[in-house]
């Protein structure tokens, strides 16, 4: 009950103005935020240094404990960083002991709230249990647990991003005391949040998902108690509003008097953008590329043109995109590969152009079916609820419920509570699939959200996609785009990768696992299976007694498959997960010959056979309906579109398992595959294969079909020519079109903002490394000792990046530098987000940062590639290519890994320079550019001038000279 609620009461029963109701938690129970700074993860390992507590009762707010904690072992430098705790301060502190009885006194009976609060409930207890003392048995809550479920739009659910998303100012962060404080505010403005935005009967849901799910928390406890609250002053609280979500996936401007331009009146000096746009600068290449994007459209012609960083390609092929639509009333697709720029051009670009462009555009923002939740699928499985989900699925439903009442898309990628690799079986049986949808059949059909995006894509001006749907699409007979004739595919020389991935296939127990649930479910007790409606329609049905015998005993029939089979497919991914395990490098494992694994392909041919039996079955009950009287059966046309969409997805998938059973080595990469992220609940290992070249399938996919197509991309030629890439796309197949190349350079002067120096004095890299690696390590240690500038270090292995991690570390550490590695602490967007937050920082990374990262000013001024990004021979599609190459006589360095490198390089020297104001040291360690007799093609494709270094002095020297009149530290 809130503090006025006797108030309330008295005033329902006498004259007296009622009093607002107000929910004070403190009100139901005494809680306390606690918070803890540790050495690491692992309570078990790891210990306590900094512990707090705030505690708030009914009568006394904010009392505060907090406590240092000497450690009896040490702190490693990146906890120092993070926390700005020294071990000098740690010296005269308290021990654990000590500390953590207060802490347990200072707590009492009262309810522990927190960020992550099973984090710092374990580490007190092991702490405690050390110390031979009674560990905590109170209850708790999760503050971030409460951000995921009723907060699922924000970026993540950190504590300073939730207290950012709250009004919340955290100073501090990463002490104990300024993180405990915050966390109770936190929790007072969520539960604020809770009421203001959210229906008892919502909440009352929440509640009996969190009962199901039984969670460690004490969740249950706390949506009693809003519950109740909401209840019993549901006739004098405020309604609930619904909350704003800012996200949309369509973007329409309305123009009433339109008025067309010619790309000089937009880029030009003086033009339209910069009359608009404070910021912007000219620049000749943006409007080059702008006029000959415009006759490519007008001619209806392919253009490859690659646009060096700066030039500003987004809004050179977007404005004659949307110009040309308007002026031909047609439709313009735009393909990315990263979901990044795919936003970017979404949730930046277009708005931006909304204040320049006078024509009407409608812009639509699509993704793969797959994406997006099935309303008939969701309601299915809410009514399920009632019946009892399993504490998976409930845990799932939890970081689903608000985002699905609140969406504008439907989109599950907009979602950053739901994980989609823990719970990627419970997502199968919500998302989208073509196979069990029934169009304008499905009661929900005005709500779906994949029809509504479709009837909006009808007539759009501009479609942004990515590459994995355009090839979907594409592959399907253009069911979710419809037809069109003009497309720009930026990141283009992603194409092929996405297509390889596109085309191939990848198997795994979830997918089967599901399948066969959609037929039958394993649990008798939910008769929430396609077979247990069939036999309530029957039952129900006016059917002849023949009829429903005969739907009886097939339905008999694949449930005693089914569940005969359920072990022997568990075990195929099984014998593949020990298979991978043992002999696989790097989670992955190349089959070669079907003579390779006989116990793998013994498996492959049970399931094999049983499928057939499935398929069999299903085509059976697929005939008796089509062969019943409509009007006899309720729901007829959902059944047979279910039994169909069934049977289509069954015989699918045969394809799949007949081409995994009997392979073409000739065409196809095989391997296994075990990925890096484990899950427990069933063997996550995928039997894979992808065509060896793509060429031919783009060819027949793409180009002969689309007449007009943009190909752009920052990296797409090798010394301004595009025969690599026109290869490996199948371009040069294209024998009917005109295909104009050209090559837009970037704004930056290199000369003066960039300096390339490569040492061409360590041995060369080898197999073992043993020479080069800590001759290397010691050159980047000695280079970083001397440049304290923000620096990123790129590696092509994690062992590499190990290895210098380890050897950086404690110097990095004496000089009060931050050190950032990739897997070591945290995702790479929050990586990037601290190191741009210094400017003297190390970064280290491996692929993932070699292109898609723009890090401006002076975090980032010395970039340092490790090694030449050559592709690991040893991964199945590259070394399945290579073979191929050997076998026709070519040479497979010169015409593919050769290439692909270079490429890469000019990737990866992308990151440095990215505005007129940036300036920077690149440093190639990888002496092979200087020894090799490719090397000089390295030194040719980069846009600066590559000074060669013969010893370690003359190389720092070089380095140090760049800086000192350009970086702040220097002067």
């Amino acid at each position: 009950m809130s503090r006025n609620s006797e108030g309330i009461e008295k005033s329902l029963t006498g004259n007296d103005k009622p009093l607002q109701p107000v929910f004070d938690i403190t009100d139901y129970v005494d809680i306390v935020a606690i918070d803890t700074e540790t050495t690491g993860l692992d309570p078990d390992k790891h210990e306590i240094i900094e512990v707090a507590a705030v505690k708030q009762t009914k009568n006394q707010k904010q009392i505060v404990y907090s406590s240092l904690i000497k450690p009896l072992g040490e702190v490693p430098h990146y906890i120092e960083y993070l926390t700005g705790i020294t071990s000098e301060e740690l010296e005269n502190a308290p021990f654990a002991a000590k500390v953590l009885k207060e802490v347990k006194d200072f707590i009492g009976n009262a309810v522990l709230i927190g960020q992550n609060t099973r984090f710092d409930y374990d580490f007190i207890n092991a702490g405690l249990i050390h110390s031979n003392q009674l560990p905590l048995t109170n209850q708790w809550w999760d503050t971030a647990e409460l951000g995921r479920i009723y907060l699922p739009f924000i970026s993540n659910h950190k504590l300073g991003t939730m207290c950012n998303e709250m009004g919340i100012e955290l100073e501090h962060a990463h002490r104990a005391i300024h993180d405990a404080k915050a966390t109770s505010e936190l929790m007072d403005k969520l539960l604020d949040y809770i009421l203001s935005h959210t229906s008892v009967t919502v909440n009352a849901r929440v509640l009996e998902l969190s009962r199901q799910a039984m969670l460690d928390s004490n969740l249950t406890q706390l949506m009693e108690m809003i519950v109740d609250f909401q209840r019993k002053f549901s006739l004098i609280i405020p309604k609930p509003s619904s909350a704003t979500v800012p996200l949309n996936n369509i973007l329409e401007h309305k123009f009433l008097q339109p008025k067309l331009h010619q790309p000089d009146e937009f880029f030009a000096p003086d033009g339209l953008l910069q009359r608009n746009f404070s910021q912007y600068e000219y620049r000749a290449g943006q409007l080059e590329m702008a006029w000959r994007t415009s006759e490519a459209f007008e001619q209806g012609s392919y253009l490859l043109i690659e646009a060096g960083t700066g030039v500003g390609k987004s809004f050179a092929y977007l404005i004659p995109a949307l110009q040309f639509a308007n002026r031909h009333g047609k439709r313009v697709i735009v393909s990315t590969n990263t979901k990044n720029l795919q936003e970017q051009l979404f949730q930046k670009d277009l708005p931006l152009l909304k204040n320049v462009l006078q024509i009407p555009f409608k812009a639509v923002l699509v993704k793969g079916r797959e994406n997006y939740v099935c309303e008939r699928k969701w309601e299915e499985l809410m009514m399920e609820q009632a019946r009892g989900l399993t504490p998976f699925e409930a845990s799932a439903m939890l970081y689903l419920l608000i985002w699905r009442l609140q969406t504008n898309t439907g989109d599950i990628t907009e979602n950053s509570s739901f994980d989609r690799s823990r719970f990627g079986m419970v997502w199968r049986r919500i998302g989208s699939d073509r196979h069990y949808c029934a169009g304008r059949k499905c009661s929900h059909f005005n709500q779906c959200f994949v029809m509504r995006l479709r009837k909006n894509v009808e007539d759009a001006s501009l479609i942004v996609i990515n590459h994995s749907l355009l090839l979907a699409d594409l592959m399907s007979d253009h069911v979710s785009l419809g037809n069109y004739e003009h497309l720009i595919i930026d990141e283009a020389h992603n194409i092929m990768q996405t297509a390889s991935r596109q085309l191939g296939i990848e198997l795994n127990y979830a997918e089967i696992s599901n399948q066969l649930n959609q037929v039958s479910r394993l649990s008798r007790k939910k008769n929430t299976a396609f077979i247990d409606q069939i036999r309530k329609a029957v039952n129900k049905s006016v059917l002849g007694d023949t009829a429903k015998q005969h739907i009886a005993v097939v339905c008999a029939s694949l449930e005693e498959i089914i569940e005969t089979n359920r072990k022997p497919v568990l075990a195929l991914f099984e014998c593949i997960a020990r298979i991978c395990e043992t002999h696989g490098s790097y989670g992955k494992l190349r089959i070669r010959s079907t003579d390779d694994w006989p116990e793998l392909n013994t498996h492959l041919e049970s399931i094999v056979n049983f499928w057939k039996d499935l398929l069999k079955q299903l085509h059976a009950l697929s005939n008796i309906f089509s062969g019943l009287n409509s009007k006899q059966i309720a729901s007829y046309d959902s059944l047979m579109e279910r039994v169909q969409g069934m049977e289509m997805r069954a015989d699918e998938t045969e394809h799949d398992l007949l081409c995994l059973l009997n392979p073409d080595f000739e065409k196809y990469a095989f391997w296994l595959e075990t990925p890096l992220k484990q899950d427990r609940q069933f063997p996550t290992v995928n039997l894979c294969c992808a065509p060896i070249e793509v060429n031919q399938h783009l060819n027949n996919l793409i180009y002969k079909t689309v007449p007009c197509i943009i190909f752009t991309s920052a990296t797409l030629a090798l010394r301004n020519s595009f025969k690599y890439f026109k290869h490996q796309a199948g371009i040069d197949l294209i024998e009917d079109k005109t295909i104009t190349e050209h090559v837009v350079e970037s704004p930056f002067d290199y000369a003066a903002q960039s300096r390339l120096v490569v040492s061409g004095f360590l041995p060369e890299p080898g197999s073992d490394d043993k020479h080069f690696l800590p001759q290397a390590l010691d050159l980047i240690e000695m280079v970083l000792e001397s440049t304290p500038v923000g620096t990123l270090t790129l590696f092509t292995s994690y062992s590499d990046l190990d290895a210098a991690y380890k050897k950086l570390n404690d110097k990095l550490y004496q000089k009060r530098r931050p050190l950032f590695a990739q897997g070591k602490w945290n995702s790479r967007s929050a990586l990037l987000d601290e190191f741009k937050k210094h400017n003297n920082a190390v970064l280290l990374g491996t692929s993932s940062f070699w292109e898609g990262i723009d890090v401006q000013g002076e975090s980032l001024s010395l970039l340092i590639l490790f090694k030449l990004p050559f592709q690991v021979p040893s991964e199945p599609v590259v070394e399945a290519y290579i073979e191929k190459l050997d076998k026709e006589k070519k040479n497979s360095f010169m015409h593919y890994m050769l290439p692909n490198a270079l490429l890469k390089l000019r990737q990866g020297f992308g990151r440095l320079i990215r505005s007129k104001t940036d300036t920077g040291v690149v440093i190639i360690i990888d002496s092979r550019v200087a020894t090799k007799f490719y090397g000089h093609f390295f030194r040719e494709v980069l846009p600066a001038t590559c000074r060669i270094m013969n010893d370690p002095l003359q190389l720092q020297s070089s380095v140090i000279d760049f800086f000192r009149h350009r970086h702040s530290f220097y002067k």
